[in-house]
């Protein structure tokens, strides 16, 4: 009396893995990239965040806050990549070209190597952003802030464009990711 066997056979094991590693192949990636594209996505709403939690410290302060690039989480240093702090302004007019950090509220740290964060007022870039107490951006120039936030090697419509009006709203847009 013969058994039936259970079982896959050698060749049927082994078209099982070559189909697997093809799909692998193609599937992986397009999924490091819509992990990329995700995370660039984060970054430009991380920091419309950001800048909306400074303008609401200053409303609910009465004063004024900023937003700056601190690497130290301190103190206004460094670049937007290598972290960013919100605090309270102790300057003495809204026109003064360099912040005064007073209380510290919050701070984000540095990004990851490859996040892009671009602070533009007009064409000169920025390494502050100052809110007055009525939640409205501090008159050191009459342009609106242009912020761009992507991840190197980011596809399609990830990339993200804040602008700031000169009264302090914040609008998020979608932008084509920079080619490098």
């Amino acid at each position: 009396m013969r058994y039936p066997m259970n079982g896959f056979t050698l060749i049927e094991l082994m078209v099982t893995l070559v189909v697997t590693a093809i799909v692998l192949s193609i599937a992986i990636p397009s999924f490091q990239s819509q992990m990329l594209n995700n995370r660039s996505i984060a970054l430009g709403e991380d920091f419309a965040s950001a800048i909306n939690f400074a303008r609401i410290e200053a409303v609910k302060r009465a004063g004024r806050v900023s937003l700056c690039a601190s690497k130290d989480g301190e103190t206004c240093s460094g670049s937007w990549n290598e972290g960013f702090i919100a605090f309270v302004d102790t300057v003495a007019a809204d026109t003064t070209e360099t912040p005064v950090v007073g209380t510290v509220l919050r701070a984000w740290k540095k990004q990851d190597s490859s996040a892009v964060i671009s602070v533009k007022n007009g064409s000169d870039d920025k390494t502050f952003i100052r809110y007055t107490g009525l939640g409205t951006l501090a008159r050191l120039t009459d342009k609106p802030f242009v912020i761009s936030a992507q991840f190197k090697k980011c596809t399609g419509s990830a990339a993200r464009q804040i602008n700031i009006g000169l009264s302090g709203s914040v609008s998020v847009s979608r932008i084509a990711c920079a080619t490098e």
